[in-house]
């Protein structure tokens, strides 16, 4: 996927798209070719000022995966979706946290994605890869495209992790088999299901799907977001993290080895709210 263009293009498109991969290109309507001599070819009597105008060559240009225009009573409408706070494609390994530990996950930035492994499938604990970006009151997204899954293997996107521990924070998961589920990530403790797993019809299901998560928090209250789909809210009364950073997953329920990768992250922040 372009990544110069990636969001640049927004304000020029006209409907919502889905994250997708694309190439652009270059494309010319070729002109009428020219007589070979310097007599006229136009029949006697043609209208020479009602000659077609050759169309310009235009900049072909991919989908985009964030919707370009919500409607208004869409809490996302008060940003400028068209230019985030941040952007990355994945062109910068050192921007995120990168390891192979036997028994429990493998993470590496390579090719433009985060390439994702979990080893043995487990529900207490989440390994994932994070980036040092501050998270606090803001909306957040990124492209996740599963591996050979199934069931509730699933991928997920956390925000507001404790910089200093490394874990804590905010989670929406996306399941294999098209649920999601938003959880509390405690730091030394269990981790709590704020949200169940919960079905949506907005959710692509099974191997290779790609799924677009999005999260919007602002202080205690979240709404959760699919393929630009609102799935859920959630107003944590305990308000247990206002500020940390960012992490993608994969997470084996059922299957050893489970990957995933990730693609196409951004942030846009919330300045404030009545």
């Amino acid at each position: 996927m372009p990544h110069n263009r990636f969001f640049a293009v927004m304000a020029a498109l006209a409907s919502t798209a889905l994250a997708c991969q694309g190439a652009t290109n270059f494309f010319s309507q070729p002109e009428s070719p020219r007589p070979s001599s310097g007599l006229a070819t136009e029949p006697a009597g043609a209208d020479v000022s009602a000659e077609v105008t050759p169309t310009p060559r235009r900049l072909e240009l991919a989908p985009t995966p964030t919707a370009f225009s919500v409607d208004a009573d869409d809490p996302r409408s008060q940003l400028d979706l068209a230019h985030p706070a941040h952007a990355d494609y994945f062109d910068n390994p050192g921007a995120w946290f990168d390891y192979d530990t036997a028994g429990r996950a493998s993470y590496a930035v390579e090719n433009g994605q985060l390439l994702a492994k979990d080893y043995e499938p487990e529900e207490i604990y989440v390994w994932w890869s994070n980036t040092d970006r501050a998270s606090g009151n803001l909306y957040t997204e990124i492209t996740a495209t599963n591996g050979d899954c199934i069931g509730k293997d699933s991928v997920g996107l956390a925000m507001r992790i404790d910089r200093d521990a490394g874990a804590g924070g905010y989670a929406l998961e996306v399941s294999c088999d098209g649920a999601w589920r938003f959880r509390l990530l405690q730091v030394g403790e269990d981790q709590v299901e704020l949200v169940d797993w919960t079905p949506s019809p907005a959710i692509e299901q099974g191997p290779g799907a790609t799924n677009r998560i999005g999260i919007w928090g602002y202080e205690a209250r979240f709404i959760l977001f699919v393929n630009s789909a609102e799935v859920g809210r959630f107003w944590d009364t305990h308000y247990t993290y206002t500020y940390g950073t960012f992490a993608a997953y994969v997470r084996a329920s059922q299957t050893y080895d489970l990957t995933a990768t990730f693609d196409d992250f951004a942030y846009w922040n919330i300045d404030f709210l009545p």
